[in-house]
This record gives structure tokens, C-alpha cells and sequence, in this order.
């Protein structure tokens, strides 16, 4: 089966992956391998310190327990180390926010692994304490991206470079895509177009912006996720994020968002004051109305999108799922409950 994966991020590389290595002969298209927003992704994988419930928590939580096997996969196809941590991460209480114990309290009611800390001495009097979600990690999402590349390089899945500006479709059919350069065909097409993904068709996802920095610092060794900041500590160096910003495609860093994100840092661990910064970043995150992904099937095609806050979290099962339905036509309820057909 011939297959088309419309999209480089971490969800199309990543599906293209796990079809490529049973056999599917895969394709990648992309205007740009490096503008997916996994580049710049804090690559936090925290089902717990985000909050999550209900079914996005279950399908977070699934997805979490595949990531260090997902991790040696990409490290053993590519020949490349992936910065990957699973140390859990410390969700910083502020005062006030007496609700975040309740919710600690909730998930180790139901026999997750969470346990309270003291406020160590470099952080701030405004955080009351620590809770450790110690199955949660992170992982280096500039390291696993260069991987997945280069696993599609080994493995002889082509990239093109072309932007694909329309669909054509009977019914339930996609036909072909036409691409600036030329038309494109397969028996199966995957749209893993982040938040680009209305450009193509008519589901309610949006972009997010969110600016983020890097600095030359390095206080502590575990990711301190905080209301306001989140600092995750690098190999070689502080990724300080995100902002927010519900402000369409409008690129580019700005003074209001950087100086925020420095604020809210050192309101946190003051030492930061001192970092150095190295590079400000910034992408667009593939939002939906209710927080949810958007898995549309039609006859021969899917449209991943709406991974919104997650995208690096979700990716080993979303990829798993699409091999699940194309190699051995098994259908998740996964695609039922994240369809579009919900809004």
C-alpha cells in the first residue's frame, strides 16, 4: 500500500515511522521540514501536571507508558541518542492554589504515584510546595526530531518539498492532492498538518501561539511546571516556556512575550535573573474548542490534528493507532471520541 503522510512534525514523522517498518511504502510531504511546532516544543510529557481527566487523560496516560519504548525505536532506526528523562516532574503549588493538592490527592486515590515536597530554598516564598508526578518526563524534542528525520532517511521514506493547497475528493475519497510543484497520488493519505489543518479542511482547529526562550542556566535538574512558567532543564541549557496568544499566524517574538516569560521565571526560581539567554522561539499550537484532538476518517484518508498543548506527548500512540487501522483494520474508539462530529 502506497501512502502519503501530508505534514513533518512529530505526529506525521512519527506515523510514517510505524508504517515504514511494516512494510507500507510511505512518502512524506512538506513545504517546510523545519517549520512543525515539534521543533520548539517544551517536550514535556505531563498528563498529571496539566490536569487531565477523562478520556484525554486515558489516551495521555497510554501514550506516556509506550514513550520509552517509542524513544529506543526512533534511537535504534535513526543510529542517534535522544535526550529523554524520566525523573517525573514537579508541579510548582503557588499560593492560592490549594486545588492542585486536591487534584495530587485524586490521582494517588486511583494508584498513580504521586508524592509532596517542601519548597527547596531556590525557589520562591510564592510557592508553597512540590508535587511530584513521578511518572511523568520530558524529552529533548530538537534531539528527537533530528532523529525521526534521519530515520526516514535510513529507512528511504522520501520527503518532498511542496506546500499542498488542495484535495480533491469523491464522496468520502480523496482522488489526489495538488501541490504547488505537482499532483500527488496514493491509496492512503495522512494530513498531519498541526495547526494548519483548516487550510485543508473544514474542522475547528485554530493556532495557539506560544514564545519560549533558551538560557544558560541550569538550577536544578528536573522540570518544575508552574501556573505561570514552565522550566524544563536541558543537556546544555534552561528551556523557559510559553506564552499563550490567540493571536492567528502572527510570527516572530515580541517584547511583551519575552519579558513576560522572564518575569514569570524568576517569579518562580529568582537565580534565573542571571541566565543568559541563547535563543527565543516561538510556533503555533493546534488548538480545538474543548482541548481535544480531531481524528477525522474518511474512505481512504486521516486527518490527525488538535494534539494542541500535547502534540509530543501524544505521538506514539497516535502513530500506533493509524498502524493499528491500516495494517490490521483495527479501528480505536479513539477516533470515534476525538471526531470532529462532536462539535
Amino acid at each position: 500500500m502506497k501512502v502519503l503522510v501530508v505534514g513533518s512534525g512529530i505526529i506525521g514523522l512519527s506515523t510514517a515511522l510505524y508504517l515504514a517498518l511494516e512494510g507500507f511504502e510511505v512518502k512524506v510531504i512538506t513545504r517546510n521540514p523545519e517549520e512543525a511546532t515539534s521543533w520548539v516544543a517544551g517536550g514535556m510529557l505531563a498528563p498529571f501536571s496539566e490536569g487531565l481527566e477523562g478520556e484525554l487523560f486515558d489516551f495521555s496516560y497510554k501514550s506516556l507508558k509506550m514513550y520509552p519504548d517509542y524513544v529506543k525505536l526512533v534511537e535504534d532506526v535513526s543510529k542517534l541518542k535522544i535526550d529523554f528523562w524520566t525523573d517525573g516532574i514537579y508541579r510548582v503549588v503557588l499560593e492560592g492554589e490549594e486545588e492542585l493538592l486536591k487534584k495530587a490527592e485524586d490521582y494517588k486515590s486511583k494508584g498513580y504515584k504521586v508524592e509532596l515536597l517542601e519548597r527547596p530554598p531556590y525557589l520562591s516564598q510564592r510557592v508553597s510546595l512540590l508535587v511530584h508526578y513521578l511518572e511523568e518526563g520530558w524529552v529533548d524534542v530538537e534531539n528527537l526530531m533530528d532523529a525521526l528525520l534521519r530515520a526516514m532517511e535510513l529507512l528511504g521514506v522520501p520527503i518532498e518539498i511542496d506546500e499542498v493547497v488542495g484535495v480533491e475528493q469523491k464522496e468520502d475519497k480523496v482522488e489526489a492532492l495538488k501541490g504547488l510543484k505537482r499532483s500527488y497520488t496514493a491509496d492512503y493519505y495522512i494530513f498531519c498538518t498541526g495547526a494548519w489543518a483548516k487550510e485543508l479542511f473544514d474542522v475547528p482547529v485554530y493556532p495557539i501561539k506560544g514564545q519560549a526562550l533558551k538560557v544558560k542556566a541550569k538550577p536544578f535538574e528536573v522540570v518544575h511546571y508552574s501556573t505561570i512558567s514552565y522550566l524544563i532543564p536541558r543537556s546544555r541549557y534552561m528551556y523557559i516556556g510559553a506564552t499563550s496568544e490567540d493571536v492567528s499566524f502572527l510570527g516572530g517574538n515580541t517584547v511583551e512575550g519575552l519579558a513576560s516569560l522572564c518575569l514569570n521565571a524568576t517569579k518562580i526560581a529568582p537565580s534565573l535573573a542571571k541566565g543568559e539567554i541563547i535563543a527565543t522561539l516561538y510556533g503555533f499550537r493546534p488548538a480545538t474548542p474543548d482541548g481535544k484532538p480531531v481524528f477525522l476518517l474518511g474512505e481512504n484518508y486521516a486527518l490527525l490534528s488538535g494534539h494542541y498543548r500535547n502534540g509530543i506527548l501524544f505521538a506514539p500512540l497516535t502513530a500506533y493507532l493509524m498502524k493499528s487501522l491500516l495494517k490490521d483494520n483495527e479501528k480505536s474508539i479513539y477516533f470515534e471520541s476525538f471526531s470532529p462530529k462532536r462539535f
